[in-house]
């Protein structure tokens, strides 16, 4: 691999940030659990419906990775396999204003199916360039302060994202026809991703390893992910960790309309509750980047699933405190997204740290795709969450997820030791 230029890696760092941050302040106009959710309620969804965000989101990312890291592995320049498909996605999701706006109204049911088709277009775009974004910011920024980088710059975003959180309680509280406020929200959302998808086209990529094969056979490709998953057990220890997270987080779209529902919190409050989750996102960047550092990154994971924990306990006593003061109830939802911010602003120096550090240099984008991808295995989880809801209550709902969470805490606090290094796929 080519060492680039001091200057090069400036720059290149000061624009995957751009990227990074950008995503974040995006991401908090779009809100899956709390904007998108009450779009769909508004469209006339059922409970499966707000389910299959929670799908399309996790399976969306995580399903198609393994082909992209089949199409990354072995490559010494990877930036175009990170833009063709994060534009398309792109594209995809502002196609959602159009839709919004001509169908909302007329018939609701096709924006219904227009909205979830442009969010599992967008979703699988991001997936199929994530893997390659990753590999060019391991090749830029140094494994010994990665952790604090990537927690900087997700400070960074959740800061600015706050901000955001604020401007989306003011534009759903305005006085305007019907959806008009939410097609502002995505059309603010899909330029923001361009934006930061613009900002990774202008980095000057270093070169990275070459293996000789860009793109080895499946033949070849299948058994060596199938040794990976037998042969490294800090790295089947993550995979487990992370579908017991995923088991725990599948009530998480749930938690804004329970509190529409059962505490009569007004819609409007979405707006706060992504303040909330940002801001827990800032401190999650702040502490859990440094924690990563300095204690490693299994420390993180611990942490990350002890506070799935957190949100369904907040849940269930919430409707206690209401008869108690109404303020306390509000607060203990406020909570449940603060909490949630945490947990998720722990994935990247969590868990994608994680993988990096133990991930031969040249197998980096194959340990993460096929991470990601077995990650997927649990996708139809909040579907599961919408349909268990339809048959029993929240709080059934939310008894199970605690009990994932806490199954996900005992697992994390039992890591396997390193094993020796692996042998690259062609070597």
């Amino acid at each position: 691999m080519s060492d680039p230029l001091p200057r090069d890696l400036r720059r290149n760092s000061v624009l995957l940030g751009i990227d990074y941050v950008v995503f974040w302040v995006a991401m908090a106009f779009v809100g899956p659990m709390t904007i998108l959710p009450t779009l769909v309620r508004l469209l006339g969804g059922s409970e499966v419906a707000v389910g299959s965000l929670g799908t399309i989101m996790s399976g969306g990312w995580l399903l198609p990775q393994l082909l992209a890291g089949r199409h990354v592995v072995g490559r010494p320049f990877v930036k175009r396999q990170v833009l063709v498909p994060a534009y398309a996605g792109r594209c995809l999701f502002l196609l959602l204003v159009p839709a919004l706006l001509l169908l909302g109204g007329r018939a609701p049911q096709l924006a219904l199916v227009a909205l979830l088709v442009s969010y599992l277009g967008f979703t699988i775009g991001d997936a199929l360039s994530t893997v390659g974004w990753i590999e060019l910011m391991s090749k830029t920024i140094p494994a010994e302060s990665r952790g604090r980088y990537l927690g900087l710059m997700q400070a960074t975003g959740s800061l600015l994202a706050i901000g955001a959180g604020a401007m989306v309680s003011s534009i759903l509280a305005r006085p305007v026809p019907f959806l008009v406020n939410h097609v502002l929200l995505i059309l603010i959302a899909g330029v923001l991703f361009t934006i930061g998808t613009t900002a990774t086209a202008m980095i000057r990529e270093p070169r990275g390893a070459d293996l000789g094969e860009a793109q080895p056979g499946w033949r070849e490709y299948a058994p060596h992910l199938a040794s990976i998953i037998r042969g490294d057990r800090r790295f089947a220890w993550l995979v487990v960790v992370r579908w017991l997270t995923a088991l725990s987080d599948m009530g998480a779209a749930f938690y804004v309309l329970f509190a529409i529902d059962r505490l009569g919190v007004a819609p409007e409050m979405a707006g706060l509750f992504i303040s909330v989750g940002v801001a827990g996102n800032l401190c999650s960047g702040i502490g859990l980047g440094f924690l990563a550092d300095r204690r490693g990154c299994s420390q993180v994971i611990r942490v990350i699933a002890a506070l799935r924990c957190v949100a369904p306990v907040l849940v269930l006593v919430a409707p206690l405190l209401l008869r108690v003061d109404r303020l306390v109830a509000l607060a203990a939802i406020v909570a449940v997204f603060f909490a949630g911010g945490l947990a998720n602003g722990g994935f990247t120096v969590g868990f994608t740290n994680f993988l990096l550090q133990i991930a031969p240099p040249a197998e980096r984008s194959t340990y993460v795709a096929l991470a990601n991808t077995l990650g997927g295995l649990v996708t139809v989880a909040p579907i599961l969450a919408g349909k268990l809801l339809e048959a029993t209550s929240y709080e059934f709902l939310f008894l199970v997820v605690l009990g994932m969470g806490v199954l996900a805490f005992v697992a994390a606090t039992r890591e396997p030791a390193p094993v020796p290094a692996r042998a690259p796929v062609g070597g």
